[in-house]
């Protein structure tokens, strides 16, 4: 049991919150601190700061330091501007609860109970810059992932636990060079960090449709100001979401994103953030896996499969538009993807069937009722215990993921089995209503209620076809 453990060290870190958070990275860093106050009309504006120091994340008053070490967000190690290495930590433990049975609660075959509490995430790494000019990050995930032999004999392949591994070259700053693994660019809420997120788990699409990581190179930058950035680049699979035990997912992936924020130079007071972007993404898929390679629709938390892969061959195509609008301490999101699979060759007598098709859609907002401006992660005024309560936070998010077929002028009845020519459809609603409250700026606690309904009433989890509503708990640390 975590409980007595995360309870300790939440008191340890809220006691010790006094000092000033550091910026995330990519985010716009807080005035240093100095013995004597900088006069405003001296004080270099936002537009004006050396992106070497804005991006790397180094203070302006200590960029010709030489070796120190000091902890703010993360203890770190630094030598001057040239060198940087942060050590970074992320627990989250979970309280869980839904219907009796859940699969997505169920606990491994020597405790074939329902696991109420469980370690979500807990991982470990490092990040930093060398020269100004290469950025690094490694991050690894501790939470075993064993297969039994019997799955190892099916040809069962467990997820990487290697996170984020890659090297970004910055010596142009428009044209900027990523390799290694990490994210696609693709998908608004799937780019957000799970330690930022405004709720304990990411949108239905986001789970299913967006791809995540995957090893390749990335070519990405910003211009005017910020105003725009772009990101694209070639990869060897299409993402960790697609791929399962079971599902092989897809082979090369080409991706390209892009985002602009076209209301910046008009009154950010009265109008706020508003930024709006778009990507798009097509990979190879393969017929040759003996399973079905297609995608699959789950619930959140429960894990209960309200669509299973169909056979494909060809290409999967990915398309995605989405806007985030901040104002004070309010926000509000939405996106909408679309993802078309091939199905060459895949019919019963060898025919093409209709392409299989996958959207989905989600709105989001929230409200810092203590009155902070809405950030991700949010940086409370008065951290608990030190100065205040910290920062209290309302979001509620409706959504929904459902899956079918296209381009058919066939008629007849859609069936459910995996070469059907048109495909039965299946999809599942969800609202979640939340409150996070953010200590300082290490610990965070979410509390999240699910309402989820099964669209296929053969697939509902719930006797009589009806809602379920699930919760959760979760303790947050990031160091």
């Amino acid at each position: 049991m975590l409980i007595q453990p995360l309870a300790a060290f939440v008191i340890a870190a809220a006691v010790a919150g006094g000092q000033a958070p550091e910026p995330s990275a990519g985010a716009r860093p807080a005035e240093p601190q100095q013995t004597q106050p900088t006069p405003p009309e001296t004080r270099p504006a936002p537009d004006e700061i050396p992106p070497e120091i804005e991006l790397l994340n180094v203070d302006i008053d200590s960029a010709e330091r030489g070796f120190f070490v000091e902890w703010k967000q993360h203890p770190s190690i630094r030598y001057g501007s040239k060198f940087r290495l942060d050590f970074e930590a992320k627990l989250q433990e979970d309280g869980q609860w839904s219907y009796p049975g859940a699969p997505g609660l169920n606990c491994s075959a020597a405790l074939p109970t329902t696991c109420t509490w469980q370690l979500h995430r807990n991982r470990v790494g490092i990040q930093g810059h060398i020269f100004k000019h290469v950025e690094y990050e490694v991050e690894r995930e501790l939470t075993e992932q064993e297969l039994t032999e019997r799955e190892l004999l099916a040809g069962y392949e467990a997820k990487s636990l290697w996170k984020d591994v890659y090297v970004n070259v910055r010596s142009i700053d428009d044209a900027q060079i990523q390799v290694g693994k990490f994210k696609i660019p693709f998908g608004l809420d799937e780019l957000t960090g799970d330690s930022h997120n405004d709720f304990a788990y990411r949108s239905l699409g986001a789970n299913y449709l967006s791809p995540s990581r995957d090893t390749g190179v990335m070519v990405h930058g910003r211009f005017f100001k910020r105003g725009l950035s772009y990101a694209t680049g070639v990869f060897r699979h299409d993402g960790d979401n697609a791929r399962s035990k079971k599902i092989a997912g897809g082979d090369e992936t080409f991706a390209v994103r892009v985002s602009g924020t076209p209301f910046r130079r008009l009154n950010r007071t009265a109008l706020g953030e508003f930024e709006i972007g778009t990507a798009y993404a097509v990979s190879a898929v393969s017929a040759e896996p003996v399973l079905p390679n297609g995608l699959r629709g789950r619930t959140t938390l429960t894990q209960d499969t309200f669509y299973e892969p169909v056979y494909v061959n060809g290409h999967r195509r990915r398309w995605e538009a989405d806007l985030d609008w901040t104002i004070g301490p309010a926000s509000a999101r939405t996106e909408y993807i679309r993802t078309t699979d091939d199905r060459l060759r895949q019919g019963l007598d060898d025919r093409d069937l209709p392409a299989a098709r996958a959207q989905s859609w989600y709105v989001a907002g929230t409200w810092i009722l203590t009155g902070e401006r809405k950030t991700r992660p949010v940086k409370p005024a008065g951290e608990f215990l030190t100065a205040g309560w910290g920062s209290v936070e309302v979001a509620a998010r409706f959504e929904r993921l459902w899956f079918d077929s296209v381009g058919t002028t066939a008629t007849g009845e859609p069936f459910r089995n995996p070469r059907a020519e048109i495909i039965f459809p299946s999809g599942a609603k969800a609202v979640t209503v939340g409150v996070n409250w953010t200590l300082n700026r290490w610990v965070k606690l979410q509390i999240n209620g699910i309402r989820q309904h099964v669209e296929d009433a053969d697939r509902n989890p719930v006797a009589d076809g009806g809602a379920f509503w699930s919760r959760v708990v979760r303790f947050q640390i990031v160091l």
